[in-house]
């Protein structure tokens, strides 16, 4: 069975939690990063998916600021 099939039917209809912690951001880095070295990932490669993960939040955020925009 794929892997990231496995992940999806896992959370399928769960909502996932907020991170409440200030430290939440540096300890789910850190899980993933660890998780994506166990599976075999480059260092070359984890800074291709750093990049693609910056680059879809910089859309989501410079998508928002123009709706924001446009609502005003």
């Amino acid at each position: 069975m794929d892997q990231r099939n496995t992940l999806s039917s896992e959370t399928a209809g769960k909502k996932p939690l907020p991170s409440t912690a200030p430290s939440g951001a540096r300890i789910l880095a850190r899980s993933f990063y660890r998780e994506l070295r166990s599976n075999g990932y480059t260092p070359a490669e984890l800074v291709a998916v750093s990049t693609e993960l910056i680059e879809l939040v910089t859309l989501e955020l410079r998508d928002n600021r123009e709706t924001v925009k446009t609502a005003a």
